[in-house]
């Protein structure tokens, strides 16, 4: 384990994405490894609320508190597996080879993520229910590689996580 200051802590990161995705019912249908992955990233966010003082001709801010916090995920994929297609698209896989488009209302589910950094600290992080969305066309014909891009919501988990009810990021030491 380093600390702070050190060059060891710059980090180039890579790594490997997976998704259980939750059924109709909300159960879980298996971790899958959704391929590679060129973008994985967290994005916290806060709601403030600020008060301004009125005793002077000039509005000073003199107190700010927070309302809310959340978090977004975002993720890129590039590989057009059939499952990373029905997502996209808001499907559901029928029959092994056959996706029923807008099929599905809802994706939900835990996502994983397994640092393999090419430089830096490794880091496992797991979001226990994320909302996920399709935020980018599906290109079938292009002249790049095609991509496939995803937001979701961080939602709590709290029944089954009381202690951690949004998830965890754990730092993988090597043996």
């Amino acid at each position: 384990m380093t600390n702070a200051h050190s060059t060891d802590l710059y980090t180039i990161g890579k790594g490997i994405l997976q998704f259980d995705r939750n059924d109709d019912a909300g159960l879980p249908t298996g971790l899958r490894d959704l391929g590679n992955a060129p973008n994985f990233a967290l994005v916290p966010s806060v709601e403030t609320l600020d008060h301004f003082s009125s005793r002077e001709g000039l509005k000073k801010k003199d107190k700010t508190i927070n309302l809310s916090v959340g978090m977004t995920v975002k993720f890129t994929l590039d590989e057009y597996d059939i499952n990373n297609l029905a997502m996209a698209l808001l499907g559901e896989v029928s029959g092994g080879n056959l996706i029923n488009l807008l099929a599905s209302g809802q994706i939900e589910g835990r996502l994983v993520f397994i640092g393999h950094p090419a430089a830096g600290p490794a880091y496992r992080v797991t979001l226990w229910n994320v909302q996920l969305k399709p935020t980018s066309e599906v290109p079938f014909i292009s002249d790049e590689w095609g991509k496939i891009d995803f937001e979701g919501t961080v939602q709590s988990d709290i029944t089954a996580h009381p202690t951690q009810e949004y998830g965890t990021i754990e730092e993988i030491i090597a043996s």
